[in-house]
């Protein structure tokens, strides 16, 4: 049996780009936690609230540079399979209806708002239609239609792409295929729908919100009179609780994707759990032995 021929976008210069930046933002985010945590910095917890403002967008980043790397499209004659990341689209080919250039397009396409150099994706609508994007730049996009929507993509040959869907629909296909959308929102409704996964992350991210709340309450109100420097090194604690609770989140996630890593996930979690406990302890420590 033949191979299905695959195809991928243009990877360059997204992905260094995206790494790029994010390495800058988080080199940014790390000067200014150090500043922070300085015992005689002023403005200490307007650095901390820069620093979370510059890792923000790091996870974003990240999971982009990653999604880029693992895109394909590939063609067979039963269907076409787009993904992106953790997001794959399933069009059968009974179900498509052209496929074309953007070039070829009489009107330009409404392109998706928030886009940058290695990502191109989301949806758009427009004339009654859905235009789902799922490309790297805005050059040699392909759209491939059908009754209700547009798919938009960016094969790296889009000449190629366009015969091997060619030849695919000349032979036929060979079995009745439905549409599918797999998001990567199903691995979140998946861990809520696990109630072990959903234990942990509901137990570390509720203490951590017990040591943010607990640490903010003190830097802003309760002990007004004793000064500032033991309120504002729990507020740095509970700032790197969320950051290492958002890391650790995210190494989960991955890990739960495999039914064979998904123990890995749940230890993970554990982890998390009882570091928040722990960043919860030390609150505490700094806050009530300021206070004596």
């Amino acid at each position: 049996m033949a191979t299905a021929p695959t195809f991928t976008p243009p990877q360059q210069p997204g992905t260094a780009l995206q790494v790029t930046a994010a390495a800058v933002l988080a080199a940014s985010a790390g000067v200014c936690y150090y500043l922070a945590a300085q015992p005689a910095a002023q403005g200490g917890l307007a650095f901390l609230l820069l620093g979370l403002l510059l890792t923000a967008p790091l996870p974003l980043l990240l999971y982009g540079a990653y999604a880029l790397r693992q895109a394909v499209y590939a063609v067979n004659r039963d269907r076409l399979v787009l993904q992106w990341g953790w997001w794959v689209e399933e069009i059968p080919m009974q179900a498509i209806t052209w496929v074309q250039t953007a070039d070829a397009l009489e009107t330009p396409l409404p392109l998706p708002r928030a886009r940058w150099p290695g990502n191109l994706t989301g949806e758009r609508q427009s004339g009654g239609l859905t235009y789902t994007f799922m490309a790297s730049q805005p050059q040699g996009l392909v759209v491939i239609a059908t009754e209700h929507r547009r798919y938009v993509i960016s094969p790296t040959d889009p000449a190629a792409f366009l015969e091997a869907v060619r030849r695919a629909a000349e032979e036929g296909s060979l079995e009745t295929v439905l549409s599918a959308s797999h998001r990567p929102t199903r691995w979140l409704n998946a861990i809520w729908n696990d109630p072990l996964a959903r234990a942990l992350l509901l137990a570390a991210w509720g203490v951590t919100l017990a040591a943010v709340l607990w640490s903010s309450l003190a830097a802003s109100s309760l002990a007004p009179s004793r000064g500032a420097p033991a309120d504002d090194r729990a507020v740095l604690l509970a700032a790197a609780a969320v950051l290492f609770q958002g890391l650790n989140a995210g190494l989960g996630l991955f890990a739960y994707q495999s039914p064979l890593r998904r123990a890995m996930a749940y230890l993970i979690w554990l982890t998390g759990a009882l570091a928040a406990a722990g960043f919860l302890a030390s609150v505490g420590v700094v806050l009530l032995g300021g206070a004596g």
